[in-house]
């Protein structure tokens, strides 16, 4: 595999060159007693070790592109009637001598915890029933998200909270119930204020966005990286970041 080769199918192949870059740490024999970098030899065709350094590379470039195929794809759960009709029955609401004690017990109050819309159907709605929590809501909100409100102790909703979390912090919101009410009856700042700052935050939030994206714009042009390669969960996260964007924007058009 002569140089001008090699650099074609790095720039074509995404496995390719992960697979050049992790031999950059590898050392085969050199002509004399000093070892090389592995693609030293990987480039020149007369080197003793240049059989050796292109079976490495295949075998590292097929490891690499089946890393690439087996990326999981996670589909968006839609719950079905059935679905509902056995969350319904499950969680449906109590009458008569249950709700009387879940009145009666002044430790017990609603709860609202929040999270992507699988990993609260699939693992948060089982460790809720686990917990023995009853009269369970679910309501969709922004898209992909779930909100779950239900009666527990305070004490049991620690447990539950650190649980969910240890589970899964990207997909875990948790527990959302009086943040905004909390936040809006502060007295130590003029509502004028709160939305000066809040507003300022999102500024900051959103510069940190934008470097990160034209981080992999000019990775992307530089690398010579084609879109139509991206894992399937890449594009879809694209889709849904557009989406976001979008409404975030129509958000902040009504407050002007």
């Amino acid at each position: 595999m002569n140089k001008v080769k090699l650099e074609a199918l790095i720039k074509e192949n995404p496995a390719a060159m992960a697979a050049v870059q992790k031999m950059t740490a590898i050392k085969l024999q050199g002509k004399g007693k000093r070892k090389v970098q592995a693609t030293t030899a990987l480039k020149d065709k007369d080197h003793p070790s240049h059989k050796k350094a292109v079976g490495l590379f295949q075998k590292l470039k097929d490891k690499f592109s089946k890393k690439k195929e087996d990326e999981p794809e996670f589909k968006d759960y839609t719950p079905t009637q059935s679905d509902t009709d056995f969350y319904r029955k499950q969680y449906a609401a109590r009458t008569g001598k249950e709700l009387g004690e879940i009145k009666m017990n002044e430790s017990i109050k609603f709860h609202t915890i929040t999270g992507n819309k699988r990993f609260m159907t699939k693992t948060a709605l089982p460790i809720l029933k686990k917990y023995g929590a009853k009269n369970v809501t679910v309501n969709q909100v922004a898209g992909d998200f779930l909100e779950i409100r239900f009666p527990i102790d305070s004490n049991k909703l620690k447990k539950l909270d650190k649980e969910l979390k240890r589970k899964n912090k990207t997909a875990y919101g948790g527990i959302v119930e009086g943040r905004y009410h909390q936040w809006r009856n502060d007295d130590t700042k003029t509502p004028k204020q709160k939305i000066g700052i809040a507003m300022r935050e999102t500024r900051d939030s959103l510069n940190e966005l934008e470097r990160v994206v034209n981080y992999n714009v000019k990775l992307k042009n530089e690398m010579k990286v084609d879109s139509r390669d991206y894992w399937k969960n890449t594009h879809k996260a694209l889709g849904k970041i557009s989406e976001r964007l979008v409404r975030l924007a129509n958000k902040v058009g009504q407050l002007h």
